[in-house]
């Protein structure tokens, strides 16, 4: 799968006692999640340290757009802190990525985390910065506000590189196409894919295994942006498709379709493997997943296998 002509860089994984920045690079915050997620965070055996800026508010964004960016910007240059946590999603990633400077990115690679409209931001370090980059779970809007019991133990044993959280298991989720297959992890909120379409930071999806999650979208949107990556030739190539829960994802009253009938309907091959409903984005589980790394999807026994956890 050709991301960029970068050799890929591996952070280096944590440890405990570990700094970790919390930045906010597009919604604004819950102050009373934050703390939450925030006492997740040091029950783990890390130490946060809140971005300057992390508590900002302007209208439907965390503050301005050069603040948001200096935040990241500085966490990355800090060489105390190890891994940059993603306090939540929203909206205005897409904002920030201009202000964001590449090449000191990385020559400074560490943990970055997050999921949603920080999709975009994961993309951008992926492939323009040639650093693996880990769709989970955010301080505020996942462990600030849910249980993620089984979530919070899969986050710190990838992110310490612990064998085990590389190897997923989701006896939940549903076959849409059988088979195995193998890739690289990319992907995230759907939104934010088409989102990415003929921008610098366009999601490329060919031979990987390709995580496809969103919210709260009505069943004609979600068809409407499946179609247009579909259109966008996104799904051409793809080795295998892991869909997420889709959270709030649903026809209308008085619509009896069903979204696996959508998921259908763009699948360019019959033959590649296809699950649906696992814990993949706004769920009250999720997976930690290094993207840009190797994975094995077998449908057989419902699971992902890491080649590795995406840390040295």
């Amino acid at each position: 799968m050709a991301t960029s002509n970068l050799r890929l860089i591996r952070p280096k994984k944590l440890k405990q006692g570990d700094l970790v920045g919390v930045v906010a690079p597009a919604g604004p915050v819950d102050p009373v999640h934050l703390e939450t997620g925030l006492g997740v965070i040091r029950g783990m055996g890390f130490q946060p340290v809140l971005g300057r800026f992390v508590n900002d508010h302007k209208d439907f964004l965390a503050g301005e757009d050069a603040d948001r960016a200096d935040d990241l910007m500085v966490m990355f240059q800090n060489p105390e802190i190890k891994a940059i946590f993603c306090a939540r999603g929203g909206y205005g990633v897409n904002r920030v990525l201009p202000l964001l400077d590449s090449k000191i990115i990385r020559k400074n690679p560490k943990v970055v985390v997050g999921s949603s409209d920080i999709t975009l931001l994961l993309i951008y370090l992926l492939q323009k910065c040639g650093l693996v980059a880990f769709h989970g779970p955010m301080v505020s809007g996942s462990f600030g506000c849910k249980p993620m019991k089984i979530s919070k133990t899969q986050f710190r044993k990838v992110l310490t590189g612990v064998k085990e959280g590389g190897q997923l298991e989701a006896p939940q989720a549903r076959v849409l196409q059988a088979g195995t297959a193998q890739g690289k992890l990319v992907g995230g909120c759907l939104t934010l894919l088409c989102r990415s379409l003929k921008t610098p930071y366009e999601i490329q999806t060919r031979d990987g295994i390709l995580l496809i999650e969103d919210v709260n979208e009505p069943a004609y949107r979600i068809d409407g942006m499946l179609w247009q990556l579909k259109a966008a030739g996104k799904f051409r190539g793809v080795k295998g498709i892991v869909f997420g829960e889709m959270v709030n994802c649903r026809f209308s009253d008085g619509q009896k379709g069903r979204l696996e009938d959508l998921f259908r309907g763009i699948v360019p091959n019959r033959t590649i493997p296809v699950l649906t409903e696992c814990p993949v984005g706004h769920g009250n589980e999720m997976w930690t997943l290094p993207l840009g790394v190797e994975a094995t999807l077998d449908t057989d026994s419902k699971s992902l296998r890491l080649k590795n956890n995406g840390v040295a």
